[in-house]
């Protein structure tokens, strides 16, 4: 007992006090449901909005034919009809179900996707479904975007989407902030302009304003740090400057902002992603689900929006190249403080790439489900970081909760080199340090404990990568590097499921390498271009 208060605790008390207020206020409103409500002065007219018109930012393959979906690496065929609420594969998918993404296929006819439309809100209407916000704000900006691309201004439609606003309105998810409350000012400022609700927009615009000017951080990374979703929001910013810019009654001061966020976040975009285009999977990142960054930059240029080329910095995340190998390296804090739902236990971690294909990796994020594989993903033995005791650095817990949590410090970084320290094991006494060196063809990584402890350390290979052993404390990798490990006491190939997306699973190897005090890791590249 005294341990659970103890990490709720740790966790409430880096949380803002209006979270807490409206987390209170929340749980004791009564949930709300669509009604067969129609507004009279609806249909007069709406805002002529207009978006960039290009196959680059149209989504294909959600909906393979009618009645069979594909999310998350999961397909569902249902039969006669949709199950909105089918959740055998767990309330992401049906989430996705929900958001509309595929009404952006131009595979699907029309009038099958208005069919699909008015199939969720009957449905809706009969069951009494809830409605959440997140979801409801994606939805409403993908059936607005569809009735403006396509013409299709239908009323009953267009009602039942004024009432999902009407409801996000009273309903802003002020508790869970972050990228949550960015989605729903998002989908405000849209719906506001479009249905010229005034109320809405500027309210929207305002939050937006407040609430990027704190989560865009200077070197231009989104807050919570995970590249995935710096990816989703940049398109959320690109979105609204496409339609913004040529909206009659626009702010010229408020654009000319967003133009800039969109630069500082298009940098790091630049700044964080391999030569061969993938972004590092940190905290919660997968392929599959974001724009990538060529379609980005693609969008960017059509909007005529640069890079500012700012160097990596307060986002902690830091990277060298050179013609042997690339590596990204995690000096960076639990982020953010009041919203660590996407964070993992993973300082002083790395991603190694060689010859643009993956060499070491992370476990990766393969679900969002609370339980066993959720906690072993965040966990820290899940990253190329070190775990004292068997504990985590940071108590990740509850899916999407992080209660005491390691500091991290950069004490030195040069042209060739870093070294960061940590204090999550402060409570064993022992402070973690490690030191990475860069020489053409060696990175040198040594960790160093301020004391004597159990400590094991991960290094996970990419399912790719062929290992063998040279001696206990040698071994190759695809007979093109060798890995050494000075002071180990023992090295144990262990192996584990390597996932890069939701749901997929493959085989690999790791290594779990023992020691007290000193860890020495040389990773050597023969082959030097």
């Amino acid at each position: 007992m005294i341990f659970t208060l103890k990490i709720y605790f740790d966790t409430i008390r880096h949380l803002k006090l209006s979270q807490l207020f409206w987390q209170l206020r929340y749980k004791i409103r009564a949930k709300q449901f669509l009604k067969n409500k129609y507004f009279n002065n609806l249909y007069d007219e709406f805002e002529s909005l207009s978006f960039v018109n290009t196959e680059i930012l149209y989504k294909k393959n959600l909906l393979i034919e009618p009645l069979i979906f594909k999310f998350l690496n999961l397909e569902k065929k249902f039969v006669e009809k949709i199950n909105w609420n089918f959740s055998e594969y767990g309330k992401l998918w049906n989430y996705n179900l929900e958001y509309f993404d595929y009404l952006h296929q131009q595979d699907i006819s029309i009038e099958e996707r208005i069919k699909l439309i008015n199939d969720f809100y009957n449905y809706s209407l009969l069951n009494k479904r809830t409605l959440e916000p997140y979801p409801v704000s994606l939805r409403s900006i993908n059936i607005i975007k569809f009735s403006i691309r396509d013409g299709i201004l239908d009323k009953r439609i267009l009602n039942f989407v004024y009432q999902e606003l009407s409801f996000l309105d009273k309903n802003y998810e002020f508790q869970i902030l972050g990228n949550h409350l960015l989605e729903n000012a998002f989908a405000l400022s849209l719906g506001g302009a479009f249905f010229k609700r005034e109320d809405w927009l500027n309210k929207g615009i305002r939050i937006l304003y407040k609430e990027l000017k704190e989560q865009i951080l200077e070197d231009g990374a989104h807050f919570e740090l995970s590249p995935m979703y710096h990816q989703i929001i940049l398109f959320r910013v690109l979105e609204l400057i496409d339609w913004y810019q040529n909206y009659g009654d626009k702010d010229a001061n408020f654009l000319s902002f967003f133009r800039d966020i969109a630069s500082k976040m298009r940098s790091w975009a630049g700044n964080i992603q391999f030569a061969n285009g993938d972004i590092p999977l940190f905290n919660d990142s997968a392929k599959g689900i974001a724009y990538d960054i060529v379609t980005l930059n693609d969008y960017a240029n059509i909007l005529g929006i640069e890079s500012k080329n700012l160097p990596l910095g307060q986002s902690g995340y830091r990277s060298f190249l050179n013609s042997n190998y690339e590596i990204k390296i995690d000096l960076a804090q639990i982020g953010a403080s009041y919203q660590p739902g996407h964070a993992h236990a993973d300082a002083l971690s790395f991603i190694l790439y060689s010859q643009e294909l993956p060499l070491i990796v992370e476990q990766g994020t393969s679900t969002y489900q609370i339980g066993k594989r959720r906690n072993l993903e965040r966990s820290t033995e899940a990253h190329n970081t070190i775990v004292l005791n068997g504990r985590d650095q940071s108590e990740v817990w509850g899916g999407f909760r992080v209660g005491k949590r390691a500091k991290t410090t950069i004490h030195y970084e040069g042209q060739n080199g870093y070294t960061g320290s940590h204090n999550g094991y402060k409570n064993l006494g022992i402070i973690h340090t490690r030191s990475f060196i860069f020489e053409e063809a060696k990175i040198q990584i040594t960790d160093t404990l301020s004391q004597n402890g159990n400590a094991k350390a991960y290094v996970h290979l990419h399912p790719d990568r062929r290992l063998s052993k040279i001696n206990d404390k040698r071994f190759i990798i695809d007979d093109m590097v060798t890995i050494d490990f000075d002071g180990a006491e023992t090295i144990v190939s262990d192996n584990y499921e390597y996932a890069d997306s939701y749901n997929q699973y493959r085989p690999a190897i790791r290594f779990v390498i023992s020691f007290e005090r000193e860890l020495s890791t040389t990773i050597f590249f023969k082959h030097s271009r």
